[in-house]
């Protein structure tokens, strides 16, 4: 919501925003961030960059503080610095804008997947409530139980129905692209614990209408606790939406 300011905004936050752990959910972060930025700058997002700085809690009251940094005919240069009380939370960097160019192309391609109906559902480990728990969500590729064996390619997938009082916009991507932790977790089996966001990048496509948006996760690497992943979003019809890249953070499991 705007604040009673121009370039401030304000969310409250409370557990539909936040993760299974009950901090904020990076992607919502980021999310909120774009819908300020593509609402201020009167332009739709082509790229946005997220920096994690410290956590935010539910009860708690994220602002927003949108700066446009240079605006030219085409694309405006933007920043926006989230914060809770003064409290550095996320730095977000965006470009905004759209260029009329008569060439094009898609040299990527989905993943096979079945129909998301012909997916078992997602066997989700969190009884909290959280973001992912307020979402339909379908198993395409990855682990059921923690015992499996580790997903040794680095990839795995799901599909995510759209919400019916959602869009299929930036805001609502940037929530999906935030899912490197899943599959840093399932690259390597059991054994991590963790899997927090350092940072979360989104590079708008082109997104389309579509009921359902399949979570295509590849992760590159997990060395010396950090992993560096990348998230293709497709619709159903294998219609590329955006590209999202993270690197999350992961530590031993605690000792009982």
């Amino acid at each position: 919501m705007r604040g009673d300011q121009p370039g401030i905004w304000n969310l409250p936050l409370t557990e539909d925003q936040c993760s299974g752990a009950g901090r904020l959910f990076g992607g919502t972060g980021l999310g909120a961030a774009v819908r300020a930025l593509e609402t201020d700058a009167e332009r739709p997002l082509v790229w946005a960059t997220g920096q994690f700085i410290s956590h935010a809690l539910p009860g708690e009251l994220l602002t927003f503080e949108v700066e446009m940094l240079a605006e030219g005919r085409a694309t405006t240069q933007a920043r926006a610095r989230g914060h809770v009380g003064g409290r550095d939370v996320i730095a977000v960097m965006a470009t905004l804008g759209r260029r009329n160019v008569n060439r094009s192309g898609v040299w990527i391609s989905p993943p096979d997947a079945p129909a998301p109906m012909d997916c078992q559902p997602f066997p989700s480990r969190s009884t909290n409530r959280s973001v992912s728990t307020n979402l339909e969500r379908r198993l395409v590729r990855g682990r059921t139980e923690d015992h499996e064996p580790a997903m040794e390619d680095g990839r795995v997938a799901m599909w995510v129905r759209v919400p019916s009082h959602l869009t299929v916009d930036p805001a609502f991507l940037a929530v999906l692209g935030d899912y490197v932790p899943w599959g840093g977790r399932e690259a390597v089996g059991g054994g991590l614990g963790g899997g927090q966001s350092v940072d979360n990048t989104l590079r708008v496509v082109d997104p389309v209408n579509t009921e359902w948006i399949l979570v295509d996760v590849r992760v590159g690497s997990l060395v010396h606790g950090y992993a560096h992943g990348t998230v293709h979003l497709w619709s159903e019809s294998g219609h590329l939406l955006a590209t999202a890249s993270q690197t999350c953070q992961f530590r031993n499991p605690r000792s009982v």
